[in-house]
């Protein structure tokens, strides 16, 4: 098609690419000569039926009325006058999709999967309030487009034509439904109820997908990817439980891990509700923002790959968490809760046996109890088997229970045991951070000594929580940070030197938390700005 001029309006330069859909060609329009990408529709789902054809246009129309940075902008819909074949016209966009930078590097750190996940419920959270469902969300359709200085925004694309495919398979009796271009054109993505074929699929569907697509980014492979025949896949994805996260990437850490498992839970109503509720149980996991660079847009480091996180438990999936709030974890159960009197605000520790718990405010009558089992623990010289965990439920032991185990015996009188103090704490091992510099020619100071920064990036390698004064110039201007290191990365992950002002940022109060939930960590320092009106447009 390559000369050929699409709708009259639309001259095709050259191919960008082809799928299963159709081809996409990087265009002109021939009247105002901006440059777009137009995708024409070769599908034979798509160009047989007109009432198709017509809920291709509409759907495609109603995407493009979606206003948002986070969804590629659709400039027209129609159909080729000459060729009678429907086509999109799109914004023209630099960069790559997800899936082309997953086969190029493998697996990416949590912080940078965190930020594609957040940016990405920006987007579909404007889409489901406009009522379009993506349902084909994977990521050949999350394009990460290149901006100025080297800002990457993350693009949703070919929103409305997944609606066309179910419609058009639906309308045919659900025959030949996991044929390439109909309902199942991805399954290693596809919710249960999608792949059941159910008619009643609605927005939730997306936070499957996504959790799918986020657990392919942290493990390097989709979830069900080990099935050995598309059968054996559908029912895997109807009825068995993904592997934890964390069997496959135990670097993963737990509050991660239960954000992903809970998007990919088999009950549609089990999963968060909107993307907003995901995007809330993301962002407190991004102390500094969601944006993105492509200087992040690289493989796991070695080092990180090495790290063993603590486990989650795997029993109950986390709770919604209201914006700047950790998950709550019962010292019971180590399972995440919400409501019921506890905080959701306290921070997350981690015990010996590897679950993770956090402190509650619970108002009940548990202390009165602990009060009276601590008296006979006094009298019995067994206080801590009161109180410590059952190390197969994870439960404490009953108050009975314990003292009937301090009870005497018939027998030889034996030396009590020694109570048994807390597990000391092992030393935070150093982690090595990046900090992306810009421009990428600017000097860098650590301290006020010198420091080499390679490819404009500079490297930090110290125990988590430990805080460096950076300074980056050029010439008379610069910009002083001081930058913390964490679990998942340094904060702020990115310091910008603008050419003729001189910012600095004082140092931070301690008031947030690392991902690894132990560490306390900066609030947002005054200075750095956070895109966070994107729900309240």
């Amino acid at each position: 098609m390559i000369g050929s001029t699409i709708d009259g309006k639309y001259e095709i330069k050259s191919l960008l690419g082809e799928g299963g859909m159709g081809s996409v060609y990087v265009a002109e329009h021939t009247t105002t000569g901006r440059r777009c990408a137009v995708k024409v529709i070769t599908s034979p789902d798509l160009v047989k039926d007109e009432q198709v054809l017509g809920r291709f246009e509409r759907e495609a129309r109603a995407a493009g009325k979606i206003d948002t940075q986070y969804i590629t902008q659709v400039l027209d819909a129609g159909v080729d006058r000459d060729s009678g074949l429907p086509f999109l016209a799109m914004e023209y966009m630099d960069g790559e999709d997800l899936q082309h930078l997953l086969k190029r590097v493998g697996p990416v750190s949590p912080d940078l999967a965190m930020r594609v996940m957040a940016q990405a419920c920006l987007g579909l959270q404007k889409a489901h309030a406009a009522k379009v469902v993506h349902r084909d969300i994977k990521p050949h359709n999350l394009f990460l487009a290149k901006r100025d200085a080297g800002e990457v925004v993350l693009k949703l694309l070919d929103f409305g034509i997944a609606k066309v495919k179910m419609d058009a398979a639906q309308s045919r009796d659900g025959a030949d439904l996991t044929k390439t271009g109909n309902l199942l054109g991805s399954p290693l993505y596809v919710s249960p109820e999608q792949a059941r074929g159910k008619r009643s699929i609605d927005h939730r569907t997306d936070i499957y997908s996504l959790g799918a697509v986020a657990y392919q980014m942290l493990a390097g492979r989709t979830p069900y990817e080990h099935a050995t025949a598309l059968g054996e896949l559908i029912l895997m994805v109807c009825t068995e439980p993904p592997p934890p996260i964390q069997d496959l990437a135990p670097w993963v850490p737990p509050e991660i891990a239960l954000i992903v498992h809970r998007c990919l839970d088999k009950s549609a109503d089990a999963r968060y509700q909107t993307a907003q509720e995901l995007f809330d149980a993301v962002r407190p996991l991004l102390p500094y923002g969601w944006a993105m660079h492509e200087d992040m847009l690289v493989s796991l480091e070695d080092s990180q790959r090495l790290e063993q996180a603590p486990r989650a438990p795997m029993s109950v999936p986390p709770p919604a968490m209201a914006s700047g709030a950790m998950p709550a974890m019962t010292a019971a159960t180590g399972t995440a809760i919400a409501g019921q009197g506890a905080s959701t605000t306290g921070p997350l520790t981690h015990t010996g046996d590897g679950t993770t718990t956090a402190e509650t405010a619970q108002s009940s009558k548990l202390p009165l109890v602990l009060g009276a089992a601590a008296v006979v623990a006094l009298v019995g010289g067994g206080v801590f088997a009161l109180t410590r965990p059952d190390e197969t439920q994870g439960v404490p032991v009953p108050a009975d229970s314990a003292a009937s185990t301090a009870a005497p015996t018939t027998g030889p009188t034996e030396t009590a045991a020694p109570t048994t103090s807390a597990p000391v704490a092992e030393p935070a091992k150093a982690k090595r951070v990046h900090v992306v510099i810009i421009p990428t020619e600017a000097k860098v100071e650590i301290e006020g000594k010198p420091v080499v920064v390679k490819g404009g990036v500079l490297e930090i390698e110290d125990v988590p929580g430990s805080v460096h004064r950076v300074k980056a110039y050029k010439g008379k201007s610069s910009t002083t940070v001081d930058v913390v290191v964490t679990e998942s990365g340094a904060l702020p992950p990115k310091i910008e030197v603008k050419i003729g002002k001189v910012l600095r940022i004082t140092k931070p109060k301690a008031g947030a938390t690392t991902t690894g939930g132990n560490t306390a960590l900066p609030a947002v320092p005054k200075g750095i700005q956070v895109d966070d009106d994107e729900f309240n447009n």
